[in-house]
């Protein structure tokens, strides 16, 4: 899958996703790696969604994974948790925000 189609799913789910259940502000970076990777910076503040294909130095979640990987989550061949706990996704900044966005966005 190319970086842009990659964006242009997390740009739709996110756009469409009820935030209803978020109480914080948060920011996050998405970093496909692998041959047409690139990165993705996603930001809820003050009840704004903001998305862009750019890497943005202050995120609160910095999250890496491959482009196969991303494309396996998409096609629900792998949970995103369980990508994360096996190490084919890996976090830093604030994890626990990460795991409490996951739990209330789920559906």
């Amino acid at each position: 899958m190319k970086f842009e189609e990659s964006y242009k799913l997390v740009k739709n789910k996110f756009n469409t996703m009820d935030m209803s259940k978020v109480d914080k502000n948060f920011s996050a970076i998405i970093c496909l790696t692998g041959n047409d990777g690139g990165y993705i910076y996603g930001a809820y503040i003050d009840g704004k969604k903001i998305i862009e294909p750019i890497k943005h130095d202050s995120a609160n979640i910095f999250v890496t994974m491959s482009d196969q990987t991303f494309e396996d989550i998409i096609q629900k061949k792998i949970d995103p948790f369980k990508a994360f706990t096996t190490g084919k996704i890996k976090a830093k900044g604030n994890v626990f925000l990460a795991i409490s966005l996951y739990k209330k966005l789920k559906k």
